[in-house]
């Protein structure tokens, strides 16, 4: 694959992204602005020539050109030099960028071995953001470069407890590797896994065994182990039965090094809110109000939540969207909400390699993040499309 080139992608999308400081920079015509929307939104590893561009422009061949040129100029186009291997000069190729690049790397390259048009055009590999591909992650993952998302946040299928259009198999070692390799430094993997029972009543343990690969094999760091509660259940408790109603997840968080974000929620209401901190001297004033020996700081109206996440689940509630519940396991759009918020700012990246109903990629729509899914059931592939369109 030449540098710069992403193949086998397809956008279901009637939309492009283009960085607000690009439409407002004032040095760019409104034409170049035009031609870099068209460019980003070509599906597919596209290839055009710049005398195409008067296919879908009214502008003649000069004014695109000048246009164009401008994007050269403020290096979100990339022109490069091509010669054949006897050094001979053959045209330019240009490799189109979502965002400015200060550096670009070898300015010249060797005529490859495909027929060649001089001006050829290719589309970057940012054009992987915002988009779903249905195609098994490893896939999706081979094409991103090292240190590309910022967060992970999925829940595979595990156990075998639900059956995904019997899709509920998955090499984990191999996926396990692959996000660790593309996530960051400083970033976070939201690992949500639960176990099953075998029928003696025992537990797989199959979420430690994930847990330890990713710290031991793989070297991230288990930054928490948070609990994702449930207020209903699947298999609920028989009076007869042996083992308590099983109404949580695990939500391991790893990190490559130390988190570079960190927002934590804080909707926990303190009952002593406005008061000094507790164990501190106080005394009465003359209007006999309770005031601090000396100046400590008061106990704020919130503090953080515990890593003891509750949701309200099941239909209606996970979320509005009735489509979703086509899915047989989608978790709540409002857990979704905050990890992104916690783990992630705007504008960072948030990857879903197990996508299904899509409640990862909408929510970090919805809170300005870029994102990207893989979902290898073509069923629910078709949902994530659908539901993302509805925003």
């Amino acid at each position: 694959m030449e540098k710069g080139r992403i193949q086998n992608l397809s956008t279901d999308y009637n939309y492009s992204t283009i960085p607000v400081k690009i439409l407002n920079d004032s040095k760019l015509s409104a034409t170049a602005k035009g031609i870099l929307a068209f460019l980003l939104s070509l599906p597919k590893n596209h290839n055009i020539n710049k005398k195409d561009l008067t296919t879908y422009f009214k502008e003649g061949y000069y004014a695109l050109n000048k246009a164009f040129e401008e994007l050269v100029k403020h290096r979100i186009v990339h022109k490069i030099e091509v010669r054949d291997k006897k050094g001979h000069f053959k045209g330019f190729e240009y490799v189109v960028h979502e965002f400015p690049k200060k550096r670009f790397g070898d300015q010249k390259k060797v005529l490859p071995s495909r027929n060649y048009r001089k001006s050829d055009i290719q589309v970057s590999g940012d054009i992987l953001l915002n988009n779903i591909f249905n195609e098994d992650c490893i896939l999706t993952m081979s094409k991103m470069p090292d240190n590309y998302v910022d967060l992970v946040l999925t829940s595979p299928p595990y156990d075998n407890l639900r059956s995904y259009n019997g899709n509920n198999k998955f090499e984990f070692e191999k996926i396990a590797v692959e996000l660790t390799r593309i996530i960051k430094n400083g970033g976070v993997i939201v690992w949500i896994v639960g176990d099953g029972v075998n029928k003696g009543g025992s537990e797989t343990c199959t979420s430690f065994k994930q847990a330890l690969f990713f710290k031991e094999y793989c070297g991230l760091r288990l930054h928490d182990t948070m609990i994702f509660e449930k207020n209903t259940t699947t298999y609920p408790a028989k009076p007869d039965g042996i083992r308590y109603t099983a109404s949580f997840d695990y939500m391991f968080v790893f990190s490559k090094g130390k988190p570079k974000t960190v927002n934590l929620i804080a909707d926990k209401k303190n009952r002593w809110s406005g008061t000094t901190n507790f164990g501190q001297k106080t005394d009465r004033n003359e209007n006999d109000e309770l005031i601090p020996v000396r100046k400590f700081k008061p106990i704020p109206e919130y503090s953080p939540r515990t890593n003891i996440w509750r949701y309200v689940t099941g239909n209606g509630y996970s979320t509005e969207d009735k489509i979703a519940h086509q899915h047989p396991a989608i978790f709540p759009e409002q857990l979704a909400y905050d990890h992104i918020l916690t783990w992630t700012d705007e504008g960072d990246v948030v990857y879903d390699p197990f996508a299904g109903s899509g409640t990862v990629l909408k929510a970090a729509m919805i809170n300005n993040r870029k994102f990207m899914g893989s979902e290898i059931v073509k069923e629910y592939f078709e949902l994530v499309n659908k539901r993302l369109k509805m925003i």
